[in-house]
C-alpha cells in the first residue's frame, strides 16, 4: 500500500528533472551554437556594429532579448546593447518589452516543469510567497526588482518555482526594471559617445549614469522614509533624466573635434616574419617569446582602419588576420592543426575562426569576422585568398615580409605566382585537360566569379605562357580539388 502514496513524490521529482535537463540543454545548446559569444563582453562591440545594419533588428532585438531571458544567460550586454543601438528612448522601450516577456517566459518555464514539483517535494511546508504575504507578494517582488539583491535570472525561475501570482510577477517586474533599465541604457549610450569621439561630453553623462545607479541603492531607505509613491517618482524622474541628457547629444557631437587616428607601423612585424619565416614555414614559438610581437598585437588594436587609405586599410587587415592567427595558435598551444581547437573527442564545439581574439580596429572580432565581414565584402578582391593564411600546409605560404600599403598591389600578384607554382596544390593537366586546383578556389568560387571560367581567367593572370594558360584561358577544363593538408605550417 506504500507504493500509490509515493507516486505523487515520484512525479514530483521526476518534473523537476525534466525542468533542470531542459534548462541545461538550452544552456548547452546556447554555448554549442556560439550564440552566447554574441552577448559576451569580448563580441558585443561587433555585433552592436553589426546590428544597425540589419534590416529590422528592432523586433529582432526583442525576440533575442526575450530568448536570451528565458534560457537563463546573461542579459546585461543586450540590455546596454540597446542603448547602443538604438539610443536612450528607443532602447529603453524595447529592452524593458523583451526583459518584461522574457522574464516572464522563465517564469513560466519554472512554473510548468518546477513549480508543482516543488511543492509535492515539499508538502504541507510549501507555503507560497502569496500564501504567506497576500497583496503584499506584489510590494516584495517590486522591491526585488527595484533593488536587485537576488540576480535578475534567479529571481525569474525562483519566483515560478514558488509559486507567485502571474499577475503579481508581471506588474511588479514591468514596473520595477524600468528605472534601472533607463540608466543602463542611458550608460551605454553615453559610453558610445565616449568611443565615437565626443568625449568630455561623454564623461559627463557617464558621471550622470553613476550617480543614477548611485541613487538607485538607495531606493530601500527611500521607500520606507517616504512612501512608495515617492520611489516611483524617482523612478520616473531617472527615466526622464535619462531621456533629457541624451538630448544634449547631437549638438555636443556636431561640436566636438575630431579624434586624432594613430597609424600602423608594420616595421616589427616585418622584421619578425623575415626571422621566423622561412618558405612559408613559421616559427611559431619564437613569436611566441619575442615581447615585439605582443607590442605590435597591441598596436594593431589602436588603429581606426576607417580612416586610413584604402591600400592601407587592406595591408592592415591582411595583416591582422596573420597575426592573430599564429596568436590564436600560441594562445591554445596548438601545434598539430588549427581544427583541433575547441574539439573535444574528436567533435568541434565551436569553431577556432569564431573565437573572439582580434583586437583590431579599437574593437573585438574573430578571424571569420576579418575575412568574411570585413576584407572579403569591402575589397571584393579574389587575390586575399592567395595572401591569408590559416595556419596550415594547405593555405598559400605566408609571406616573409609585412603587408605594406605602397606595396599592396604587387604583394598580392606575387603570392597568386608564389601560390600557383606550388604544384603539390595546383597543376595543370593539358593531355587530360584537367586542371588540379586548391580547394580554396571551390570554397570561394563566387569570389572568383562564380563559374570554373572565372577561376581560369584568374589563373590565367599568373600563369606563365604556354599551353597550360591557354587551357585555363579558354574555360573549357576539368576541375578536381587536390588533397587540403591541415597539418601546420611549423617550420622544423
Amino acid at each position: 500500500m506504500s507504493a500509490p502514496a509515493s507516486s505523487p513524490r515520484s512525479g514530483a521529482l521526476l518534473r523537476l528533472a525534466i525542468f533542470i535537463v531542459v534548462l541545461i540543454a538550452m544552456w548547452t545548446a546556447a554555448r554549442l551554437l556560439g550564440l552566447d559569444a554574441y552577448v559576451s563582453a569580448e563580441r558585443i562591440g561587433t555585433t552592436i556594429r553589426d546590428a544597425r545594419e540589419v534590416p529590422y533588428s528592432a523586433p529582432i532585438f526583442v525576440v533575442a532579448y526575450i530568448a536570451v531571458t528565458t534560457i537563463g544567460l546573461p542579459a546585461l550586454p543586450l540590455t546596454l546593447a540597446g542603448g547602443a543601438i538604438f539610443g536612450v528612448a528607443a532602447g529603453i522601450a524595447l529592452t524593458w518589452l523583451g526583459a518584461t516577456v522574457g522574464a516572464t517566459g522563465a517564469f513560466l518555464l519554472a512554473r510548468l516543469l518546477g513549480g508543482d514539483a516543488l511543492q509535492r517535494l515539499l508538502g504541507d511546508r510549501a507555503g507560497t510567497l502569496d500564501r504567506m504575504l497576500g497583496d503584499g507578494a506584489f510590494l516584495t517582488m517590486l522591491r526585488l526588482r527595484l533593488i536587485p539583491v537576488v540576480p535578475f535570472n534567479a529571481l525569474n525561475f525562483g519566483a515560478g518555482l514558488a509559486g507567485v501570482r502571474l499577475t503579481h510577477y508581471v506588474a511588479a517586474t514591468a514596473i520595477g526594471i524600468l528605472p534601472g533599465t533607463s540608466v543602463y541604457t542611458y550608460f551605454a549610450d553615453a559610453l558610445l559617445a565616449g568611443t565615437d569621439g565626443v568625449r568630455q561630453t561623454a564623461f559627463i553623462r557617464v558621471a550622470i549614469a553613476g550617480a543614477l545607479l548611485l541613487a538607485l541603492s538607495y531606493l530601500p531607505a527611500l521607500a520606507k522614509r517616504a512612501g512608495w509613491i515617492s520611489v516611483m517618482l524617482l523612478s520616473l524622474v531617472t527615466a526622464s533624466a535619462s531621456r533629457v541628457a541624451s538630448a544634449q547629444r547631437p549638438a555636443a557631437a556636431a561640436a566636438a573635434p575630431a579624434a586624432a587616428t594613430p597609424l600602423v607601423d608594420h616595421t616589427a612585424w616585418n622584421a619578425m616574419l623575415g626571422a621566423y619565416v622561412t618558405a612559408g614555414m613559421v616559427d611559431y614559438d619564437a613569436f611566441q617569446r619575442d615581447p615585439r610581437f605582443a607590442t605590435y598585437l597591441a598596436q594593431l588594436g589602436r588603429v581606426q582602419a576607417t580612416s586610413l587609405p584604402r591600400s592601407e586599410q587592406l595591408a592592415y587587415w591582411i595583416n591582422v588576420y596573420n597575426a592573430y592567427t599564429i596568436q590564436l595558435l600560441n594562445s591554445r598551444k596548438e601545434r598539430r592543426s588549427i581544427r583541433n581547437i575547441n574539439k573535444v573527442l574528436g567533435v568541434t564545439l565551436k569553431s577556432p575562426w569564431a573565437e573572439p581574439i582580434v583586437k583590431a580596429d579599437q574593437r573585438t572580432l574573430t578571424l571569420d569576422d576579418v575575412e568574411h565581414e570585413i576584407i572579403r565584402k569591402q575589397f571584393k578582391d579574389p587575390r586575399i585568398h592567395v595572401a591569408l593564411v590559416c595556419a596550415a600546409m594547405g593555405c598559400p605560404p605566408l609571406r616573409s615580409e609585412a603587408f605594406t600599403a605602397d606595396r599592396v598591389d604587387a604583394q598580392l600578384d606575387d603570392q597568386a605566382r608564389v601560390f600557383l607554382a606550388q604544384t603539390a596544390k595546383n597543376r595543370v593537366d593539358v593531355k587530360r585537360s584537367t586542371v588540379y586546383g586548391s580547394p580554396i578556389f571551390t570554397w570561394y568560387r563566387e569570389d572568383f566569379g562564380g563559374t570554373l571560367a572565372g577561376v581560369g581567367a584568374f589563373w590565367a593572370k599568373y600563369l606563365p605562357a604556354g599551353p597550360e594558360q591557354n587551357l585555363v584561358r579558354s574555360g573549357t577544363f576539368t576541375w578536381v580539388d587536390t588533397d587540403y593538408d591541415w597539418r601546420i605550417n611549423v617550420r622544423r
